[in-house]
């Protein structure tokens, strides 16, 4: 009698805890609007989730079915777990018709995703999307460069994605990029070989900014971005931590490719006072204001004969000019 007593106190236990944690799914069903309610600004046009701790996929299929998104321009879903399932939902979701800019930046997107993603009309009016730090690689570059989606992007950021050299010659070929104004790749593992490709796309006319820090970029890549005949609108170019060296810079400073340049981040790259003098003795980097150099070789010297040529920057460009 006793045992058979503590059995059934063991099933009505066991059901208790089943019907908890159905009330708890539903609990989350029901409140995703109130978590939405919380952080919509912007009479409804832009939505960044602080309030929810992370959704994960679950959490992101409930939020895409809420037609509280019908009015949102600008979607920031940073740092939610998001996977696959995730990105498949947001892009088969009927309420994303006026996004313009989609921020998933640390998640978990793979290629499955993102070829969800950029296959998708649910969001006509996308122009800038962020994917900084998923794990899309070569697979979800190509992904995105075979989409025939009528989106036209100005803006997209696949920084600390692993794409290669690969992935982006993938991308560069493709008429998705060809009104992008703003291109990250930096942490992509791109080499002198990888820029060739980027250089020589005819697609990449409007773009004014791009990263390629973090990569394997030696004096090749430079010289293939100084040849090139579409780059000519560039204004920012940031090539933190590479290996361009005092031969790299010698290209650079010598081709009109660069005559629009306003910021340049040459941190890290192996510049000796040489490349510094080359880099103040440029007659085409006259439009530069912001330039930095830390992390290189360059000297007093190099700091004082490009603060004397250079005078227009603003900013210190050496640890020797941080007080000025």
């Amino acid at each position: 009698m006793k045992k058979k007593l503590i059995t059934m106190m063991g099933l009505n236990w066991l059901g208790v805890m089943a019907l908890l944690l159905a009330g708890v799914g539903t609990a989350f069903a029901l409140d995703i609007n109130v978590l939405i309610l919380k952080d919509l600004k912007q009479e409804g046009k832009y939505l960044k989730l602080n309030h929810s701790g992370m959704l994960y996929d679950a959490g992101i299929k409930q939020l895409a079915e809420s037609k509280l998104l019908e009015k949102v321009e600008t979607l920031d879903l940073n740092t939610h777990n998001i996977g696959d399932e995730g990105a498949e939902a947001l892009a088969q979701s009927k309420y994303l018709q006026n996004l313009k800019v989609l921020n998933l930046f640390n998640n978990q997107i793979e290629s499955d995703g993102v070829k969800a993603l950029f296959e998708s009309k649910a969001y006509p009016k996308l122009s800038t999307i962020s994917l900084f730090g998923n794990k899309i690689g070569p697979k979800g570059a190509e992904a995105i460069a075979e989409s025939k989606a009528t989106m036209k992007l100005v803006s997209l950021d696949l920084t600390g994605n692993q794409i290669g050299d690969e992935g982006l010659k993938a991308l560069v070929k493709s008429e998705v990029i060809g009104h992008i104004q703003e291109l990250r790749l930096a942490k992509n593992g791109i080499s002198d070989k990888g820029v060739k490709f980027l250089s020589e796309s005819k697609y990449l006319n409007h773009l004014e900014i791009l990263d390629l820090g973090e990569n394997k970029i030696g004096p090749d890549g430079i010289q293939s971005i100084a040849a090139s005949k579409t780059l000519t609108n560039l204004k920012t170019l940031l090539l933190k931590n590479n290996k361009l060296g005092d031969q790299g810079m010698l290209s650079m400073t010598e081709s009109p490719v660069f005559k629009n340049l306003v910021e340049l981040d040459l941190q890290w790259n192996g510049i000796t006072t040489q490349g510094a003098m080359y880099l103040a003795g440029s007659k085409v980097l006259i439009s530069l204001q912001f330039l930095k150099m830390w992390g290189n070789e360059i000297g007093e010297k190099g700091v004082e004969a490009i603060k004397k040529k250079l005078k227009q920057i603003k900013n210190p460009i050496y640890p020797s000019a941080a007080s000025d």
